[in-house]
């Protein structure tokens, strides 16, 4: 085997799943020395963060706001400064029921794939961060409109299961 055919075999790979292998590494060596704790509030706080940018525009004093923000990195960022604010109240509210001392190796790659999965689905939702990375159409077509609930399920599945 010589370094050609291996350097090929990785130019052959889009760089989005790459990038979604290493998050799916990264939850998951997390999860492995702290549990999935995070895990669950990253996906449980995703979709919420969806739900209260898609809001945002209608709000009275944000409304505004937002409309001068029009350039997609500063839309990003709102929906960034959401996320982070509805993982720290999901965290916080569910703290002693989502702690679960160090997790075990499969437990941890099956709260990885479905937090990644939840990851994937939101950032497909919201426009903003469409205009700063556009997933590839391989990526677009697995997680599209049709499927987009029987992945959600299967992710919050797993991660009930890593958890028990």
């Amino acid at each position: 085997m010589d370094l050609h055919s291996v350097t090929g075999f990785f130019t052959g790979i889009p760089l989005d799943w790459i990038i979604l292998g290493v998050l799916v590494i990264l939850i998951a060596l997390d999860s492995l020395r702290s549990g999935i704790g995070r895990a669950c509030a990253i996906a449980l706080a995703l979709p919420v963060a969806v739900l209260l940018y898609s809001l945002v525009e209608k709000t009275a004093v944000l409304g505004t706001v937002s409309a001068l923000s029009a350039t997609p990195m500063a839309q990003a960022i709102t929906f960034g400064v959401i996320a982070v604010v509805c993982y720290l109240l999901v965290r916080r509210m569910a703290l002693e029921y989502v702690e679960s001392g160090t997790g075990e190796p499969i437990q941890a790659l099956l709260a990885g794939g479905a937090t990644t999965i939840v990851f994937i689905i939101a950032w497909e939702q919201v426009p903003a961060l469409q205009s700063l990375w556009h997933m590839s159409d391989r990526v677009n077509a697995i997680f599209s409109e049709s499927y987009r609930l029987i992945w959600l399920l299967g992710a919050y599945v797993g991660l009930a299961f890593a958890r028990g």
